[in-house]
């Protein structure tokens, strides 16, 4: 594990921040004809974090040490809810050509898993404009390319977010029964995170088929390499076209 650190627990319940899936979906049962080829678009992915890796833990930005009795102390091990994250940046170098790795990326899980023919390109922002529409009860900006004519289907993936942190957990404590306190380790976690709007489009309607917002991550106490990337993006895609005819799983 990269980071531990011994610290005293004894007391101050609700310090804790949980972190959920914000991912919505609106999946349209009543499309089901396979189209005969597709049009993937992007627009050019954002990096959220701009504070540098860091093994130490001096600039953590965390609540004063607190304690707690021994039977209120919070389950170790992965299942445990994180007490605290920070932003660290953790981009490959093989990452730095951003546009093209996440082309080639979203090209290499559709090439494996879609039974349609299609092209993947990047367009700028000023190529899409917006609806707001209802996903699970939320209001949601949908973007919509304006223009659609080399394909049957558009695929549109909008304000990807790329963002990684460093999550703080709660490792396994030790009973001091000399002071009658728990000592317990600090044991952090590398996550990746990406997210997206996305939509498809009746190319000759123009009548939206699918869209949504998906937020995918990973969380690991190993070093943050590509293929953590690679696997998050991946189960982005594969969300995105879940239940549609372009899947072929």
């Amino acid at each position: 594990m990269r980071i531990t650190k011994t610290f005293l627990i004894l007391a101050l319940m609700g310090l804790a921040f949980v972190g959920c899936s914000n991912s919505r979906q609106h999946k349209d049962p009543s499309w089901t004809a396979k189209p005969a080829n597709m049009q993937v678009v992007f627009t050019a992915p954002i990096i959220m974090d701009t504070e540098k890796d860091s093994d130490g833990l001096n600039d953590w930005p965390i609540f004063p040490w607190y304690y707690t009795s021994e039977n209120r102390l919070p389950a170790a091990g992965p299942s445990a809810l994180p007490i605290a994250t920070k932003d660290s940046l953790m981009l490959p170098d093989e990452m730095k050509k951003m546009s093209e790795w996440f082309s080639s990326n979203v090209d290499n899980t559709l090439k494996f898993n879609s039974n349609v023919h299609y092209k993947v390109s990047e367009i700028s922002k000023d190529e899409v404009s917006y609806s707001e529409q209802v996903a699970d009860g939320e209001n949601l900006r949908v973007p919509i390319p304006k223009s659609m004519d080399s394909a049957e289907v558009y695929m549109v993936l909008d304000s990807i977010q790329l963002k990684s942190y460093v999550s703080l957990r709660e490792g396994a404590g030790t009973t001091m029964a000399s002071v009658g306190m728990t000592v317990g380790a600090m044991v952090s976690n590398n996550c990746v995170q990406i997210s997206a709007l996305y939509a498809f489009y009746d190319a000759k309607t123009a009548k939206r088929l699918d869209y949504g917002f998906l937020e995918e991550k990973q969380c690991a106490d190993q070093k943050v390499i590509e293929h953590d990337w690679q696997n998050v993006l991946r189960e982005l895609i594969l969300h995105t076209i879940d239940k549609t005819p372009i899947a072929q799983f």
